[in-house]
Parts: structure tokens; sequence; C-alpha cells
């Protein structure tokens, strides 16, 4: 069965292990990651260029725009819709614009949590 996604994530970590075992998942799940980033201008900087269909902020930034700046700004500039790894942080950004929709959020979750499932 072909359990594929058709996303393709931006992701801003600022934890270099927490964004290799991130991208180790996705890519187990075959979803097209680009970064990890640190810092809100250059994760701007190359969605310019790649056209992202996610971005997942797994932590703030280490810039100056927080994390939350940054996902305004990507669906102002570029109409990317972001997700926050932590779910409890996400359900608490309901009513904002920027947040993805529920069926995209479930998707790329879905790939994260097969990837961490037990063997």
């Amino acid at each position: 069965m072909d359990d594929h996604i058709n996303e393709t994530i931006l992701l801003i970590c600022d934890d270099e292990g927490r964004a290799m075992r991130l991208m180790a998942a996705l890519d187990e799940a075959r979803v097209n990651v680009i970064g990890p980033f640190t810092t809100a201008g250059l994760a701007l900087a190359v969605t310019a260029h790649t056209h992202p269909t996610v971005a997942l902020l797994a932590s703030q930034t280490t810039g100056q725009r927080s994390a939350e700046q940054l996902a305004q700004t990507l669906q102002d500039n570029w109409g990317v819709r972001s997700m926050m790894l932590d779910e409890t942080a996400h359900s608490a950004v309901e009513t904002l614009g920027w947040r993805a929709p529920d069926e995209q959020v479930a998707r790329v979750r879905q790939a994260l949590s097969k990837a961490f499932a037990p063997a």
C-alpha cells in the first residue's frame, strides 16, 4: 500500500537532534521536507523559491520573528499554512488564519506517528 502523502513540509526547528528525528520520520513516511530552519528570515527566503504546502513549527525561531509571526507571514505572502508540532499549542491557535486545515494536520501527524511507532 502506498502511504505517501502529497505534502512538502517547511521544517522550523532550533534543536538539531529533534530536527534530525523529525526529518528521518518524515523521510521514512516519504514526505518531502525543506529545512530545518532556525530563523524566520531564512525560512521566508527559501519559501519564496520552494513552495512548501505546510510549515511545521517544531520550536520557536531564533531570530527576530517568533514562530507565530513567521506563520502569519507565510500565510500572508505565499498562502502557506502552518501547524505546531505540539498538539496542545496547535489547538490553542484554532482561530488564527495561518493555522493549517485539520485534514492536512492529520496527514502530517499520521506520517510522524507511523515513523515513531514501536517496531
